[in-house]
């Protein structure tokens, strides 16, 4: 009878290590899915700020964005790149920074300016 008492809290304290490792998946899966809303409602709060800082209209009627510094770029967290990764990595990271831009209605000059900052090592050479 004691063998299985012991058995069955044994079975019990598995069960009750397994909820809690489920519950903390659960939490870093909550964690995360806040973190990337936060970024996008960032994302839309400055898309917001750059068109009504910006007029709609320029003097020669098209439209005017107000240009974006490398400071507003920054604010994202981008990750810099240093070549040594697999090609899919280094299209996922171009990826990443293209949604940001596009997000953010960046030029392409400053695009271009933006994506050599965030070279480093090999990459940047």
């Amino acid at each position: 009878m004691m063998q299985q008492h012991e058995a069955s809290m044994q079975r019990q304290a598995a069960t009750l290590e397994q909820q809690q490792l489920e519950m903390q998946q659960m939490e870093a899966a909550r964690a995360a899915a806040e973190d990337a809303h936060r970024q996008n409602m960032e994302a839309l709060r400055q898309l917001k700020e750059n068109r009504v800082a910006a007029p709609a209209f320029g003097p020669d009627q098209r439209p005017t964005v107000r240009e974006w510094r490398l400071e507003d770029f920054l604010k994202h967290h981008p990750v810099k790149f240093g070549g040594k990764t697999s090609p899919d990595a280094a299209d996922q990271w171009l990826k990443d920074l293209e949604r940001i831009f596009d997000a953010k209605m960046c030029s392409k000059e400053s695009r271009l300016a933006f994506v050599v900052y965030m070279l480093t090592g090999e990459a940047e050479h």
